[in-house]
C-alpha cells in the first residue's frame, strides 16, 4: 500500500473518530479544556473505574444504583426470586484433622498427554503449507475473527498472520520465534504514517476512557461510540498486521513494537498488551470471543455467558482416574454476576462456575464444553439447559434478600471417602450477599457465608453456622469478602475485608474440620507497642473484633499516597518460586499490586505495582493455582483479571523476575 493510501485510510479514521467524539462528548477533543464539570471526562485514567454498574432501566434513585466502581452500573433487573430453599438442617461435612496434615496436590496429567484439546474443528486455523526453503519447519496461521455489531451477521476473519514456531503445533510451547519478513520498510512514508497513527491511537484511548468511565449519575456510553471504537481498533490492527511484517525486528520503533504485539495477541483490550515491564495480557477467559481453539473463551455460545466477572480459582484436590474419559483433577473458577447478552442485559444469574484441566496457560485457559443431562460433573460448567450455565449458590429462604450473591474465594479440603463424599474432597466457596450498590467502589453487604459441595461444584449448600452478618453486634464487618490459603501448619487461613474497596485486610484461621463453624475461628491480633509496654501478637478465638489490619491502611500520615493502601478483591497463595506467600489485590488507585510474606500473618512487604489502572477499569486479580511459579518450576505467574468496560474476565501473566 502506498504512502498516500495509508495516510488517506488513517486520516479518514481520525476524522470519523473526531466527529464521533464531538457527538458523544458535546464538544471537540481539542476544546476539552473547559473548566466546567460538564465538559470534563468522567474520570482520568488513574481513577477507579472498574465496577460501577450502569443505571438501571427503571431510573432508580442514585443511592440505590448497583455501583461497584467509577463506571456505569449494571443494567437489567436482577432476578431476586428465591430459588428453592436449601435445607437448613442439612448436615455439614466434617473432616478429621490428622497430625502432620499435608496439603500436597495430586499429580497432574503426564507431560506426554496433550494439555489442550478442541472439540470442534476450526477451518480458520488450518496450518499453512511450508515454504520451499523451510520444508521441515512447521507454520501456524493465526486468524482473528471479527465480531460484527449485528448479531445476525456471521463472524468474518481479518488479515492472517503467518507465524513460524520452534516445534510442531502439537507441542506445548507454541512459542513464536520469527515473524516472516518480505521486504524492507519504505523509509519515505514511515514518519508521516506513524504520526497519523499516533494521533488516531490517542483519540481511541481518549474515547475508550470516556466510554468506560461514566461516573455516578451519568448515562452509559451510547452504543455507536463503542462501535466506532471497535471499528477504529480493527483498522489499527489491520494496518499493524499489514505493515509490521515488512520491517525487521531490530529496526522497529517502540510504537511499532506495541502495534506488532497487539496484532499478535488476539482480542487484546489495549493497544499494547504488555501493560507493564512485568505483566501482559494473555487471552480472554469469558465472553463473546471466538479463538481458533473453540474451548478458549467462547462462553457466550457455549454457556450463554456474554458477560461476567471476578473468576476466583482453586484446585479441586481430586486425583485423575485414567480409566475415565475426562480428567477429574481440575481448577474450579467461580464467577460473579453473569449476563447472557451485551451491556449487562438478558438472562441474569447471581453466580456460576467453570472447570478446567488446562496445565498450559501460556495461551489462555481452555474450558471444556458442558454436558447436558449426562450426569458428568466434570464438564465445563453446571448447566440448566443445553447451553445455559446455571447459578451454583442460591439464597436459602432463611437468609435476608440480596441484590446478588458473589463468590469471593474457594478452597478444597480432603475428607473420608463415603457414599456422600465419593471423591474424598469437599469444595468450599465463601460468598458475599450484596444488599445495595452505592457510589464508586462502595457497596453494602448484609452477610457473608460459606457454601459446600460434595460433587465438584455441581451443587452447593449454604451452612447456617458459617453466616457472618454485617452488623455492629456481630463484629464481622471486616470479614465480608474473603481469600483462602492453606498453611503449612494444618490450618486454613481466611483473609477478610469489609464490603467495598476502602478497607484493609484482616486474618483468621481455623482447623479444616471446623471451616463451616464461624464460632471456632481464631483471629490474629498483631503485636502492639505503647507507653505502657509491648503487647505480643496473639490468636484470639471467637472474637472477630480482636483482629487487627495486617495488609493496607499503613504507612503513617501519608500512607494513602503509597501503593497498596486500601485492599479490595484479594487473592492469596504460597509461591514456591519465591518461597513466600503472595497476595494480589486492587488498591486505592485501582492499580494491581503484589506483596510477599514468610508467614500468612506477615510482616508483609511493601506493595509492588504489577500494572496501573487501564482504560476500561480493572479489578479482582485472582491467582491461578497451577501457575508454574506456584509449583516452583519457573518465574511465570498467571492470574485472572476483570475488565469493567467489557465486563468479562481475562488471563494475565507476570514474570516475577521483572517485578
Amino acid at each position: 500500500m502506498s504512502s498516500a493510501a495509508y495516510v488517506g485510510r488513517v486520516g479518514a479514521l481520525a476524522v470519523a473518530l473526531g466527529i464521533g467524539s464531538v457527538v458523544f462528548a458535546g464538544h471537540a477533543v481539542a476544546d476539552d479544556t473547559d473548566t466546567s464539570s460538564a465538559s470534563k471526562p468522567a474520570a482520568s485514567p488513574t481513577t477507579d473505574t472498574s465496577t460501577d454498574k450502569p443505571a438501571t432501566s427503571d431510573k432508580t434513585d442514585a443511592t440505590d444504583k448497583p455501583d461497584r466502581t467509577d463506571t456505569p452500573s449494571k443494567t437489567g433487573t436482577p432476578d431476586t426470586t428465591d430459588a428453592p430453599d436449601a435445607d437448613a438442617e442439612d448436615a455439614a461435612p466434617t473432616t478429621k484433622r490428622k497430625k502432620g496434615l499435608s496439603w500436597k496436590k495430586p499429580a497432574r496429567a503426564s507431560a506426554d498427554s496433550p494439555s489442550k484439546t478442541s472439540t470442534t474443528d476450526d477451518p480458520t486455523t488450518t496450518a499453512s503449507a511450508p515454504t520451499s526453503d523451510d520444508e521441515t519447519r512447521p507454520v501456524r496461521s493465526s486468524r482473528r475473527a471479527i465480531t460484527p455489531t449485528d448479531p445476525a451477521e456471521p463472524l468474518r476473519p481479518s488479515a492472517t498472520l503467518t507465524l513460524r514456531t520452534d516445534a510442531a503445533p502439537s507441542t506445548a510451547s507454541r512459542t513464536v520465534t520469527t515473524v516472516t519478513t518480505e521486504a524492507k520498510a519504505d523509509q519515505v512514508d514511515r514518519p508521516l504514517v506513524t504520526a497519523v497513527v499516533n494521533v488516531v491511537r490517542s483519540m481511541v484511548d481518549w474515547a475508550h476512557q470516556r466510554a468506560g468511565t461514566g461516573g455516578q449519575g451519568q448515562s452509559p456510553a451510547p452504543p455507536f461510540l463503542w462501535a466506532l471504537m471497535s471499528a477504529a481498533r480493527r483498522e489499527l490492527e489491520t494496518l499493524s498486521a499489514s505493515r509490521t511484517p515488512r520491517v525487521a525486528t531490530a529496526s522497529l520503533t517502540t510504537t511499532d513494537q506495541q502495534a506488532a504485539a497487539a496484532a499478535l495477541t488476539p482480542y487484546s483490550p489495549w493497544l499494547n498488551p504488555q501493560v507493564s515491564p512485568s505483566t501482559n495480557f494473555v487471552s480472554w477467559v469469558t465472553g463473546n470471543y471466538v479463538y481458533g481453539d473453540k474451548t478458549l473463551a467462547n462462553t457466550s455460545n457455549r454457556f450463554s455467558v456474554y458477560g461476567t466477572d471476578v473468576g476466583t480459582m482453586w484446585d479441586n484436590g481430586m486425583v485423575d482416574d485414567p480409566s475415565t474419559p475426562y480428567n477429574e483433577h481440575q481448577v474450579l473458577i467461580a464467577m460473579g454476576d453473569t449476563f447472557s447478552a451485551a451491556n449487562m442485559t438478558g438472562r441474569h444469574i447471581f453466580n456460576t462456575l467453570f472447570r478446567s484441566s488446562d496445565t498450559d496457560l501460556s495461551d489462555g485457559i481452555t474450558i471444556p464444553n458442558g454436558e447436558w443431562y449426562t450426569g458428568n460433573m466434570f464438564g465445563g460448567a453446571p448447566l440448566d439447559g443445553p447451553v445455559n450455565a446455571r447459578p451454583i449458590i442460591n439464597r436459602p429462604g432463611w437468609l435476608p434478600n440480596s441484590v446478588t450473591l458473589i463468590p469471593t474465594a474457594g478452597v478444597s479440603l480432603p475428607t473420608a471417602v463415603t457414599d456422600e463424599t465419593p471423591f474424598g474432597t469437599v469444595q468450599y466457596v465463601s460468598f458475599m450477599s450484596v444488599s445495595k450498590w452505592g457510589s464508586a467502589g462502595k457497596w453494602t453487604t448484609n452477610y457473608s457465608a460459606i457454601a459446600y459441595s460434595y460433587d465438584n461444584g455441581e451443587n452447593f449448600t449454604v451452612d447456617p453456622r458459617s453466616v457472618r452478618y454485617n452488623s455492629f453486634l456481630s463484629s464481622n464487618k471486616n470479614f465480608q469478602q474473603s481469600a483462602f490459603v492453606k498453611g503449612d501448619d494444618g490450618y486454613v487461613y481466611m483473609y477478610g475485608t469489609p464490603n467495598g474497596r476502602q478497607g484493609a485486610a484482616y486474618l483468621a484461621r481455623v482447623a479444616p474440620e471446623n471451616i463451616l463453624d464461624a464460632g471456632k475461628y481464631e483471629y490474629y491480633k498483631a503485636a502492639k507497642s505503647s507507653f505502657f509496654g509491648t503487647t505480643p501478637a496473639a490468636w484470639v478465638k471467637g472474637n472477630p473484633s480482636a483482629a487487627t489490619a495486617i495488609i493496607g491502611k499503613s504507612g503513617g500520615f501519608l500512607g494513602f499516597t503509597k501503593p497498596g493502601y486500601t485492599v479490595s478483591e484479594m487473592s492469596v497463595q504460597y509461591n514456591e518460586y519465591l518461597g513466600k506467600y503472595i497476595v494480589l489485590y486492587g488498591d486505592q488507585n485501582n492499580s494491581i499490586v503484589m506483596r510477599t510474606s514468610d508467614t500468612p500473618e506477615g510482616v508483609w512487604s511493601d506493595a509492588a505495582v504489577l500494572m496501573t489502572q487501564q482504560p476500561g477499569g480493572i479489578y479482582a486479580p485472582m491467582l491461578h493455582p497451577w501457575s508454574p511459579s506456584t509449583d516452583g518450576t519457573s518465574s511465570d505467574l498467571y492470574w485472572n483479571l476483570s475488565l469493567w468496560s467489557n465486563y468479562d474476565v481475562m488471563l494475565m501473566h507476570t514474570d516475577l523476575t521483572k517485578v
